[in-house]
């Protein structure tokens, strides 16, 4: 029994993160998960990989958030304005920027999510709020943490002569880093909330089953089950 519950478990973890998947990946080549603002883009692709994050676990957070920067890169390579001044540094270290700080933000995400489940009890919607709020907020501080880094290693360099770095610096830690927040507090908890009201199984968080929805039977209602040949213990 304890087997069957496990691979059910694990079927779904597969089949959500597989959606999630395609749905960075649709996300990514569409207007649906970018918005141009001058020569910065504000990403909406935090949003499936917070999803994973707390629904799956972190793990799932880690491979959406690895795919999301793989994405990234290729956006970079396809003609994205700083991805292109980006590669013409370094190609290397540019894949890193792209991939490292996604990948760790999905898994963070993930890990601290069980601490503010733990930390709110019964209600689910908190954490599941606070989840959203720190992929949005993690995405923003990593990747710039790593753009600053790389700035101040090649600052000479001819190719950032045509751009205002630390302009772009600015617009994503403010106008880019508060319309992501919103939108992931919202839309990242809201989607969560109903994909653990309406999974199978009662599950609440990836591989595990707490007990947000889960009530003990009382003492009337056990007083009141029937016995295995089907009879009242109390009739």
């Amino acid at each position: 029994m304890k087997t069957s519950t496990l691979n059910q478990k694990q079927l779904q973890d597969m089949v959500l993160t597989a959606v999630l998947a395609a749905l960075v990946l649709l996300m990514s080549f569409t207007p649906l998960g970018y918005l141009r603002v001058g020569v910065v883009s504000i990403t909406f692709l935090t949003i499936p990989v917070a999803i994973g994050a707390m629904v799956v676990g972190p793990y799932a957070g880690l491979f959406l958030g690895a795919l999301f920067g793989l994405t990234s890169l290729i956006q970079a390579i396809t003609g994205d304005p700083v991805g292109q001044v980006l590669l013409g540094v370094n190609p290397f270290l540019t894949g890193v920027l792209c991939i490292v700080p996604r990948a760790l933000m999905g898994y963070l995400t993930g890990f601290l999510f069980k601490i503010y489940r733990k930390l709110s009890k019964r209600e689910p919607a908190i954490p599941m709020a606070l989840g959203g709020a720190t992929a949005s907020l993690l995405n923003t501080i990593l990747f710039v943490g790593g753009f600053i880094g790389f700035y101040l290693i090649y600052r000479n360099h001819p190719d950032f002569g045509t751009y205002s770095v630390w302009g772009i610096i600015v617009s994503v830690l403010t106008v880019n880093a508060l319309i992501e927040l919103a939108a992931g507090i919202v839309l990242s908890a809201g989607v969560s909330r109903a994909l653990v009201q309406f999974l199978p199984g009662g599950r609440q968080h990836g591989a595990e089953r707490d007990e947000w929805s889960i009530s003990e039977p009382t003492d009337e209602i056990k007083d009141a089950q029937p016995t295995e040949n089907g009879e009242d213990e109390n009739a």
